[in-house]
């Protein structure tokens, strides 16, 4: 006589995971950071005016932090690190002397373009920090 026994378990199909969409930080990517992956994730709603708040998060799940060029390795053989400077002050002459004197004190010429009915050129500089 021959007896089979069989186990028969009632499984559920697992749901498959649902990948988040990723892409690579813009902001780290251009402080010198490449393939910082990030994705969004939805931390809540405001009800008045239907707002999403969203977070930013990195292929570990933990809440990403933009890496800045002040985080990079001090490296003596370096001979330059490039920052960006922001603009701290912009003016607008009509002299050619007085635009001198500001190109000589620092800044910088951007452009000058006829802003009057006289076409009378006036010269834009920037002064950056």
């Amino acid at each position: 006589m021959i007896i089979t026994m069989s186990t028969i378990s009632q499984a559920e199909a697992s749901k498959p995971l649902q990948q988040k969409k990723m892409q690579e930080c813009n902001r780290c990517k251009a402080a010198g950071f490449p393939n910082k992956l990030i994705g969004f994730e939805k931390v809540g709603e405001d009800s008045t005016t239907g707002k999403i708040s969203w977070k930013l998060v990195d292929e570990n799940g933990v809440e990403h932090k933009h890496k800045f060029v002040q985080d990079l390795p001090i490296d003596k053989s370096a001979t330059t690190l490039f920052r960006r400077r922001r603009v701290v002050d912009v003016a607008a002459v009509t002299e050619v002397v007085e635009a001198r004197k500001l190109l000589a004190s620092g800044w910088e010429y951007k452009t000058s373009y006829p802003a009057t009915i006289a076409n009378i050129p006036h010269y834009i500089l920037v002064k950056r920090e």
